[in-house]
């Protein structure tokens, strides 16, 4: 379960339960900022979840619904399809991780192919935030923690509904197929 507030500054509480001790799990913290972990000791067999979430909710925490999230694309320069799989792979990764961290959101998917407007080859890395721009500072601190070069990627985000994306970080290597465009 993810819950977050409305109100500034935005907080969020994931609630799962464990693969490795089957307790139920909660990470909290401020959107946008790795949370802090904490094992309940409570077992789901005998906690129903609506127990632990009744706290936060009392809080003013409300239930994520999939229709308010925000999307974030890392966009790369294709390489060799060996490379790119591999860069999907481990980028891929980092990101879900860094997302779930920080209580942003979640990995959508990629694909790699031509752009619309000027069929330069790149790799797109997709993922659905509740904040378009932590959603992008998170993506970029996932490929710097990871064994991606941040400086070939270029970062955009725009909210569900709309055409246009706001380029949040813009790849810098001067061998690149020109700038950001799905």
């Amino acid at each position: 379960m993810h819950l977050v507030t409305a109100d500034a500054p935005r907080r969020f509480a994931q609630i799962w339960p464990s693969e490795s001790t089957g307790e139920w799990v909660v990470r909290e913290g401020t959107l946008g900022r790795a949370g802090r972990v904490r094992e309940t000791g409570l077992d789901p067999a005998t906690t129903p979840l609506s127990q632990l979430a009744a706290p936060f909710l009392d809080q003013g925490f409300q239930e994520v619904q999939d229709g308010h999230y925000e999307w974030v694309v890392a966009q790369f320069p294709a390489a060799t399809a060996a490379r790119d799989r591999t860069l999907i792979a481990h980028a891929s990764e980092w990101i879900e991780a860094t997302l779930d961290e920080r209580g942003l959101g979640h990995l959508d998917g990629h694909d790699r192919g031509k752009r619309g407007d000027d069929g330069k080859i790149v790799v797109n890395i997709f993922a659905q935030v509740l904040d378009g721009n932590l959603g992008a500072e998170a993506v970029m601190a996932a490929l710097r923690a990871g064994r991606a070069d941040p400086t070939r990627a270029s970062i955009g985000y725009r909210v569900a509904d709309a055409d246009i994306w706001t380029v949040r970080y813009e790849r810098r290597s001067g061998k690149l197929p020109g700038p950001f465009r799905i």
